[in-house]
């Protein structure tokens, strides 16, 4: 690890990281202080990064060489003919200009700390948050790099991991709750095999008891999650360390999302609301973005069966486990759009165009975020002090770089 990487590591764990005893409107508590030095470690460090980033690009651009020469015909060239660049433009700025939203909800969140950011800093943090969860499993690290980066900026460990959990709580409230609607569009539409149906009701099987495990939390404070699925899980299971670690680290996602959901009423109910549109809009645009670009392509008809096919997509984009969905996700993406278009080049074409505004024009924008971001952070007062050597060595260091994610 170089030595660049090796301050940003260290910066996260300096003294700001153990001052979170202020409670904020949001609420937050030592143990996230904790989390974060350690996923932030994780998700500045240089290896693991350049590791997910080499990944991300290889098996997206393995799946769509296989789809341009699986799809590739004469409707396709038809349809590139046909392309609009104002359509085209205007999909590129729903895609990449609903983290806007995002940023203005941090910054209504905000408030309950008392702490300023300037907007700047903010786009910073969403964009580098949306770099860091294109590199990672299941986009993890998106949430815990703007928790990260809002600790870089300014905020304490605590409150920012509870700004950013209460967003994530939020939205994924929302897509839980239109995931029923997701399946009876669909149904309705699309002409999906046994197989695809029973991973649709498996992810919604798997939200639910996400939430029924929350509202345990939150019934009942002072339960230990984890250990209560460990008692009732079968006996070969609990004796796998792999799953007991697993059910720990479920056991605190489950405790800090409850944490946020309780604090949720002190916000008030028109600064809720605020947050709750401000979440419906990024996801709106999110969604229009591809139907948009399906217009540009001359289908406009389909526009509607499009934005439902786009919210098939956004709901089952988190479940796949590789960095930012590589590989499964451009054919997955090929599949549902092959149900709604006559032509299969047409599908293939989109596909292509969905993942370019999507994936590398986020790893360029969020990229070029995220070096402005270590930018700064090299630039801020105090750097020669964290400089120096942990008391605990570069063995220690690397033994967070190299924890499970």
């Amino acid at each position: 690890m170089n030595s660049g990487f090796s301050l940003n590591l260290r910066f996260l764990s300096g003294q700001r990281s153990t001052d979170i005893s202020k409670p904020t409107a949001i609420g937050y508590n030592a143990g996230m202080g904790d989390e974060l030095e350690a996923r932030g470690r994780r998700v500045l460090d240089k290896s693991r990064l350049k590791r997910g980033l080499i990944l991300a690009i290889t098996l997206s651009a393995a799946a769509l060489v296989a789809i341009s020469l699986l799809t590739l015909n004469r409707d396709t060239f038809d349809a590139l003919s046909d392309l609009s660049l104002t359509f085209l433009l205007l999909a590129v700025a729903l895609s990449l200009g609903r983290w806007i939203w995002s940023a203005i909800r941090i910054r209504l969140l905000l408030v309950s700390t008392d702490k300023a950011v300037l907007f700047r800093n903010l786009l910073k943090i969403v964009y580098g948050g949306y770099f860091t969860g294109l590199i990672t499993p299941w986009r993890a690290g998106g949430v815990t790099g703007e928790a990260a980066f809002l600790y870089i900026y300014g905020l304490e460990a605590g409150e920012a991991v509870a700004i950013v959990s209460f967003g994530a709580c939020v939205s994924t409230i929302l897509l839980i709750l239109f995931f029923p609607l997701a399946i009876w569009l669909s149904s309705s539409i699309f002409e999906f095999s046994f197989t695809v149906q029973g991973f649709l009701f498996s992810a919604l099987a798997v939200g639910l008891i996400f939430l029924a495990l929350v509202l345990l939390a939150i019934l009942r404070p002072h339960t230990a999650v984890g250990q209560t699925l460990l008692r009732h899980s079968p006996s070969f299971l609990r004796r796998r360390e792999r799953y007991r670690h697993f059910l720990e680290r479920l056991g605190h996602e489950i405790q800090t999302f409850a944490l946020s959901l309780r604090q949720i009423v002190s916000l008030g109910v028109s600064r809720l609301t605020a947050v709750v549109i401000l979440t419906l809009l990024y996801w709106t645009f999110g969604f229009m973005a591809v139907p948009v670009a399906l217009v540009g392509l001359g289908y406009g008809s389909y526009f509607g069966k499009a934005i439902v096919a786009q919210l098939v997509v956004q709901v089952l984009l988190p479940f796949i486990p590789t960095p930012g969905g590589s590989g499964f996700g451009e054919f997955g993406f090929l599949y549902i759009y092959s149900t709604i278009l006559p032509e299969t080049g047409v599908a293939g074409l989109l596909t292509l165009i969905w993942r370019f505004f999507d994936f590398y024009l986020g790893l360029i924008v969020g990229g070029g975020a995220f070096i402005v971001i270590m930018r700064d952070l090299s630039r801020m007062p105090g750097r020669k002090a964290l400089d120096e050597e942990e008391p605990g060595g570069p063995e220690d260091r690397d033994s967070w770089a190299d924890s499970s994610p």
